[in-house]
């Protein structure tokens, strides 16, 4: 004998499908894509930073004075009977590099984000000199390279600039040639908006 319930089933299924359907749809809203900071561009054409050649100074907001300087610095160290061989970055005043507590700026890839506040470990300062890579020259054992950069390849070096209480974010885009003993700087940008975060690379 058929139940009275059982003719009704098939129905009250798919209401209670249609039902949880509907009541899982949500309403989707597109949200508005940020558009990216007007930027300003400097082809450095792969500019080379070697040992005993002059630096590379760039003035990025147009002031008339070098805002960041790329230089190479020979020291002697008569303790351990090794030349260090040091590539450098410096920064103006009003001119921040993010750095971390091992005095090191970090090596950005295509897209990363730049941000105006401090980020993971990193802080902003002004008036910096930082030691990208250094050869290692020793008198008992073959020569060494080390430091964050050296294995840079097309990577970027944020920075950020302060003027009248607002900050500019911009990038260097350079590579680190070990075996051409070379610091090799190709492109740079700088926000033309304040507070914007920018992307290296774009």
């Amino acid at each position: 004998m058929q139940s009275k319930f059982s003719s009704g089933l098939p129905t009250l299924c798919c209401i209670v499908v249609m039902l949880t359907l509907v009541s899982c749809k949500k309403e989707t809203k597109d949200t508005p894509a940020v558009p990216r900071p007007e930027m300003e561009y400097f082809n450095l054409n792969n500019r080379e930073i070697k040992a005993n050649t002059p630096g590379f100074f760039m003035d990025v907001n147009h002031d008339s004075r070098p805002d960041l300087a790329f230089t190479t610095l020979l020291v002697g160290d008569p303790v351990y009977q090794v030349d260090k061989l040091q590539f450098l970055i410096t920064s103006n005043i009003k001119i921040n590099l993010p750095v971390n507590d091992n005095e090191e700026v970090p090596v950005m890839k295509n897209g990363q984000s730049i941000v105006p506040e401090d980020f993971n470990g990193y802080h902003w300062f002004e008036l910096s000199s930082i030691l990208l890579v250094q050869k290692i020259i020793s008198f008992t054992a073959p020569d060494v390279w080390e430091g964050h950069w050296k294995n840079a390849l097309h990577n970027y070096l944020p920075y950020q600039v302060n003027e009248n209480g607002k900050c500019y974010n911009g990038w260097v885009e350079l590579s680190v040639d070990i075996a051409g003993e070379k610091i090799v700087l190709h492109k740079a940008a700088i926000s033309k908006e304040p507070d914007r975060i920018v992307k290296a690379g774009e």
